[in-house]
């Protein structure tokens, strides 16, 4: 019996410290690489069986542990730590709460077991969201969305954008209001992506007339591929600073100059940043107005309100945090901050960062019915 454990395709991200075998359990240890981050969280990796004719008979058991567990931050939280399992092509499973271990010297480790797998499978600390997904939102979409280039990102991968084909002037709408949808500004926020893809998937299920909606769902494109969990700390920081003037990240110029023309086809509305909080934060579902605590102008504050309290009405209740609109400056965010002088030109458009906690089954949680009412906003 050989396991073969794999992190070499996009998103992935594994360092396996050992691999071994007890009776009728294996067991593999393991922790998340940093990949340049400053925080270890984000681990995705494929396990598989050699083809050894002479192996043995697989065991009854596997038990995933998680090293130096503390080190992903809110260790008195660790019952939150829930992630995903499949057999590759079946549905993914999100596990029970893990065991807990603590060394002689309090480092701390948490396994999570499952039956052995007869066939090759995944196991991943949320939900992953990766160009599989994307092409399966697209194909049920049945041509709603276009993809277009909009640039090359440090790294040379090309980044992309999705959008509807209602604009100024076209015939359905002559004068659309228009939303500017982002995910994933940090590699590692999956459930951003999951939630950009129930909102893109009841978009395009209602079909407004009156609203052109354009949506990048992989701004930090490089980060999710490599697997790097977070942006640098030290340039987010920088660009939640606006009198800091250092050069921006590459990817916000090329998203900079897609907004300027998606706000010459539109009247522009509103652009949300979809991002995560903290790997075991438990609070729930925020949102987070960047501008407002900047010192944005009472226009802006108004906009952002009225956004605010359509997204609290259409938030099931059990998702939301008990404060819905935070008080303090986003954790994740980057993007949004960095828009700030196109933003404050357009002073009708809201402009806000919806923070989901990383363990919620938020694929469709709020406004699967109430997106779908855009033509009367």
């Amino acid at each position: 019996m050989a396991l073969r454990i794999s992190d070499r395709f996009p998103e992935g991200n594994v360092r396996v410290l050992k691999v071994s075998r007890a009776d009728n359990v294996v067991e593999v240890e393991f922790t998340p690489e940093t990949r340049g981050s400053p925080r270890v969280t984000w681990f995705y990796f494929k396990m598989s069986e050699d083809n050894d004719k002479n192996k043995l008979p697989l065991p009854e058991t596997l038990a995933l542990t998680l090293c130096f567990a503390d080190n992903i931050g809110h260790e008195d939280n660790t019952d939150a730590c829930r992630p995903v399992f499949r057999e590759i092509d079946k549905n993914w499973v999100r596990l029970k709460r893990p065991d807990k271990k603590l060394s002689d010297d309090g480092v701390l480790s948490l396994t999570w077991h499952v039956p052995y797998p007869a066939a090759p499978s995944e196991f991943a600390f949320c939900f992953p969201f990766g160009r599989e997904e994307l092409e399966t939102l697209k194909r049920q979409s049945r041509g709603y969305w276009t993809e277009r280039n909009i640039g090359i990102t440090h790294s040379g991968r090309m980044l992309k954008r999705l959008n509807n084909s209602i604009y100024k002037g076209c015939d359905a709408c002559s004068n659309p209001r228009g939303l500017f949808l982002v995910a994933r500004e940090n590699g590692g926020e999956t459930p951003g992506s999951w939630v950009l893809d129930g909102m893109l998937d009841a978009i395009s299920r209602a079909k407004p007339v009156n609203w052109c909606v354009w949506a990048i769902p992989f701004a930090n494109l490089d980060d999710v591929c490599r697997g790097r969990y977070i942006a640098d700390e030290s340039f987010k920081e920088q660009k939640l600073n606006p009198k800091d003037k250092r050069p921006d990240l590459y990817e916000t110029y090329i998203i900079k100059n897609d907004l300027q023309r998606w706000a010459k086809r539109c009247n522009p509305a509103l652009v949300l940043s979809l991002c995560a909080s903290p790997a075991l934060d438990s609070a729930g579902v925020r949102l987070v107005d960047n501008l407002i605590q900047e010192g944005g102008t009472n226009s802006h504050t108004s906009e952002n309100e009225a956004w605010i309290n359509m997204f609290a009405q259409a938030l099931n209740p059990e998702y939301g945090s008990e404060k819905f609109q935070a008080d303090e400056k986003s954790s994740s965010c980057w993007l949004i901050p960095s828009l700030r002088s196109f933003l404050e030109n357009e002073p009708k458009c809201g402009a806000l960062t919806l923070e989901i906690h990383l363990h919620l089954p938020v694929k469709h949680y709020c406004c699967k019915s109430n997106i779908g009412k855009l033509e009367n906003v």
